[in-house]
């Protein structure tokens, strides 16, 4: 799944600004998490066109990039991420970024980037992966 990163002023309206392009656009967003730093502001999104929200996104002058994120269902227990992020460390994966996008059910789901996905994907439980 392609996560959608934007760097944005933290000011009013933001949120509505990126809702509102990609509704016009009749591009549905999946997951959405916003986080303030200061005067910046982090919005990661997941869409059901990737490709297009990143064009709209961008043409309505956002600083918006994409990258290939890794999605995996772990229980939802103490320890469950760390077991995880040892294997990638023992064999050299970089985690890039990571995001917890939703806890349910007894279970939390998570986007990873790697510096090497494949090698990411090797290390967990084939059953993890979204």
């Amino acid at each position: 799944m392609t996560r959608i990163v934007i760097m944005a002023s933290n000011e009013v309206g933001v949120i509505a600004d990126i809702s509102r392009a990609l509704a016009d656009a009749d591009i549905n967003i999946e997951t959405i998490s916003a986080k303030a730093l200061g005067d910046k502001g982090i919005i990661t999104l997941t869409t059901d066109d990737d490709d297009g929200a990143l064009r709209v996104l961008t043409d309505a002058d956002f600083k918006a990039s994409a990258d290939d994120s890794l999605m995996l269902s772990l229980r939802d227990e103490p320890g469950a991420l760390a077991k995880v992020a040892e294997r990638f460390k023992d064999a050299g994966v970089n985690i890039q970024t990571l995001h917890i996008l939703d806890r349910r059910d007894g279970h939390t789901t998570i986007a990873v980037s790697t510096d090497d996905r494949a090698k990411a994907e090797s290390l967990v439980d084939p059953d993890s992966i979204i």
